[in-house]
This record gives C-alpha cells, sequence and structure tokens, in this order.
C-alpha cells in the first residue's frame, strides 16, 4: 500500500476489495511501498492478472477496505524484543484493522502508542504476566484477549476470538455521537412550548466498509409540516466517516405530534424512524394541580409533571418561592390599586382623597410607612410627591387610596 493512505502502517493485515479493467480481487496488505503514489497499490502477480488481464504495467484501479472473507480465526498476537518492562505488541490475522490497542494495568485499560511499522508499545513498569490485552477495530468493535504472555508472543499467540465482520453498505443514526438509535421504536425529541421550535441534532455513521453516495433525509407522515430539516447531512460520506443534519420542531397544538424521518443511499441502505414530539402551552394546566404545563416541564428535574396534579409540590414551591426572590405575576399585579370613588361631602362641598403608602419585602404581608409631614410635598405640576429612605436590601411599595 502507498504510504499516504498506509497511515503509518494503520492498514497493515487489512483486506482490500481492488476493481480494475479485468476485474476484481481482493487482497491483504503486507507491507508499505514509500515509491506509491496516493492511491496506488502494488498487488501478487496472481491479483494483479485478475485485477488488469495482464502480468505488468500500471493501470487505473479503484479499492475500499472489506472485512476478511470467510473464517480466519482468532488474532494473532506477535512481540518484538520484547521484556517484562517493555511490551512491543502486534495484532496479526485481523478481521478488520486495527484502530487502538490497550493492556490491562492495575484494573484500568491502558493506551498503548503505536509505532511507524503498527506495533503497539507499552513500557516503564513492571508487566505482570499472564497480560490482558483490549484491541478495537475502526469501527469501534472490540475483542479482550487474556491469558497472554511475553515469551508466546515472541513465537505468536492467540487470542480470544477475532472482530466481528462488517457489511460493505451500512450507515447508523446516533444522538450524541456514539449512541445508537434503533430503528424498532419511535424517537422522541421533546417539547415545542408556545409554537417556539426545538433544534435537535443527529449523527450519521458510515459503519460499513464502502463509501456511501446520494444520501438524502427527508420527512413525511401525521404532522409531518411541524417538522422541518434545518440542517442536510453531507451526500457522500466515506467509510467510519460521519455527518451530522438537524430537525426542527415547532407546533402551536398542545398535544402529541409525530412523523416519519426517512435516511436512503445510492447503495440501497436505508433507515426509517418515527419521530414524536409534543406541543406545551403556557397556559394551559393539564392536569389542574395550579401550575402551567410550560412551567413543570422545565421544572421537571425538580420533581415536576405536567401530566399528575402535584397540587401539594405546586403549593409548597409558591410558598417558598419569595424567600428566593421569586415572585408570581398575581402578587405584581396586586400591587396596582383599582381608581378610587371619592364622593364630595354635603355639608361643606369637600371632596377628601385619603393616601397610604404600604410597604412589603416578600410581596405577601403590607404594613403601612408612616410618612412625616416633611416628606411629602405637590410639585409645580400639581402631583404629590413622597421622599423617602429604606433599609431593606429589596423592598415593595404600594399606594393605597379612598
Amino acid at each position: 500500500m502507498n504510504e499516504v493512505q498506509a497511515e503509518g502502517g494503520k492498514w497493515s493485515g487489512a483486506w482490500l476489495e481492488v476493481t480494475g479493467p479485468a476485474g476484481k480481487s481482493i487482497v491483504q496488505v503486507i507491507d508499505i511501498a514509500p515509491s506509491l503514489g496516493e492511491g496506488d497499490l502494488d498487488m501478487g502477480p496472481i491479483a494483479f492478472s485478475e485485477v488488469t488481464g495482464n502480468s505488468e504495467g500500471r493501470y487505473p484501479i479503484t479499492w475500499h477496505w472489506i472485512s476478511a472473507p470467510g473464517d480466519i480465526g482468532p488474532i494473532h498476537f506477535y512481540s518484538q524484543s520484547s521484556n517484562p518492562y517493555y511490551l512491543k505488541l502486534q495484532a496479526a490475522n485481523i478481521v478488520n484493522p486495527v484502530e487502538k490497542m490497550e493492556i490491562l494495568v492495575n484494573g484500568v485499560y491502558t493506551d498503548m502508542p503505536v509505532t511507524t511499522d503498527h506495533f503497539f508499545v507499552y513500557s516503564g513498569n513492571l508487566i505482570a504476566e499472564p497480560f490482558t490485552i483490549r484491541v478495537t477495530d475502526i469501527i469501534g468493535n472490540q475483542v479482550v484477549s487474556s491469558g497472554l504472555t511475553i515469551s508466546d508472543t515472541a513465537g505468536g499467540q492467540n487470542g480470544s476470538g477475532n472482530f466481528p465482520a462488517v457489511e460493505e453498505s451500512a450507515i447508523s443514526l446516533e444522538r450524541p455521537a456514539g449512541t445508537v438509535i434503533s430503528n424498532d421504536g419511535g424517537y422522541a425529541l421533546g417539547y415545542s412550548m408556545d409554537g417556539a421550535a426545538l433544534a435537535v441534532d443527529f449523527i450519521i455513521r458510515n459503519t460499513g466498509t464502502a463509501d456511501l453516495s446520494g444520501l438524502a433525509v427527508t420527512i413525511d407522515g401525521t404532522n409531518a409540516a411541524d417538522f422541518s430539516i434545518t440542517a442536510n447531512p453531507a451526500s457522500s460520506l466515506a467509510s467510519t466517516a460521519t455527518t451530522s443534519f438537524t430537525i426542527s420542531f415547532a407546533t402551536t397544538q398542545p398535544s402529541a405530534r409525530s412523523c416519519v424521518l426517512h435516511i436512503t443511499t445510492n447503495e440501497g441502505k436505508s433507515i426509517d424512524l418515527e419521530l414524536n414530539g409534543t406541543g406545551i402551552s403556557s397556559t394551559s394546566d393539564s392536569d389542574s394541580d395550579g401550575m402551567n404545563d410550560a412551567a413543570e416541564v422545565k421544572l421537571a428535574d425538580f420533581g415536576f409533571d405536567w401530566k399528575v396534579n402535584q397540587s401539594d409540590l405546586v403549593a409548597k414551591y409558591y410558598r417558598n418561592a419569595s424567600s428566593a426572590g421569586l415572585y408570581s405575576a398575581d402578587q405584581v399585579h396586586a400591587m396596582q390599586v383599582g381608581t378610587p370613588l371619592i364622593q364630595r361631602n354635603s355639608t361643606d362641598g369637600t371632596f377628601t382623597l385619603k393616601i397610604a403608602l404600604k410597604k412589603s419585602t416578600d410581596l405577601t404581608s403590607f404594613l403601612p410607612l408612616l410618612l412625616k409631614p416633611e416628606e411629602t410635598s405637590v410639585n409645580g405640576s400639581g402631583e404629590i410627591e413622597l421622599q423617602f429612605s429604606s433599609q431593606d436590601d429589596a423592598a415593595f411599595f404600594r399606594v393605597e387610596a379612598q
């Protein structure tokens, strides 16, 4: 394999399907050829003839990695120049290319850096034998092999199994990255509150060995109008690569809504998944417990449930909210006094308007604020001015007139 795509020997032992003018052939990577350009392979005579129809020359080819054909048995481990304080280990006879190797040290898997010739190295502390190795392929599959020793791996020692074979074309849907969403059931996006849009990001991963093309995402179904694709994925995706897209959910209907998400490719691989969302309103109280649905959704982490009557919990919340500096709209509105109705004194024909100022620190209890004559005055516009001070950190003042 050419040095550029060999990635420092990462593809050592990997299997490739090569296509040329005369046909296809399956080959295994056994070495790196620095003289080759990117995309080039130097093949053995049999494979070369199958692909080109000739015995020598230079021909245009395409290739991609595949899982090993057939049952090749367990992984073989080979150590080189190793001792109880230094382990240089390679995994051979692999179904899929190796991405990472770790050694179990004191109950914790420790990463082993890779060398340019695709050996993995651990050094420093005494290696307790037999030791355990965990190998991860480029898809994320793992194989754990125990009972390995330096002396046995020097001549080649079998591990415990091998990686599962990977399909040529395959995709997975993830949220978040690394967590696969099953096709078996629907996926709940969350809530649209008072018609506000909820944006949800998804990851598409190419879990096959070949590149994917014509990648497309569409939506249909019962309430498809409430769902939209606001960011599209890439149209092509290399093996093991990822791309993302965004679904936006917005509805003014206070009810459950749904649609069907379709992900398709030119290679025939697809995903069909039902998406569910719920419209929530701040003017509705579905469980009749005194707190609106939107507020209960936002306070779900504190035990509130918009579908379950929790009158005691709601009452406790409002009763103690003022101690945290929180006040309800009704409490604030109560500060506004209605327009007073005054009547003329039938004896002397005069009107008397009494104004009182009351203070509260919690919007629950209001006490009279006694003003001195020098703290009141009438300005040039005929407006009554009250000038006073307060020692409280926070206070509410209400004017009452009669």
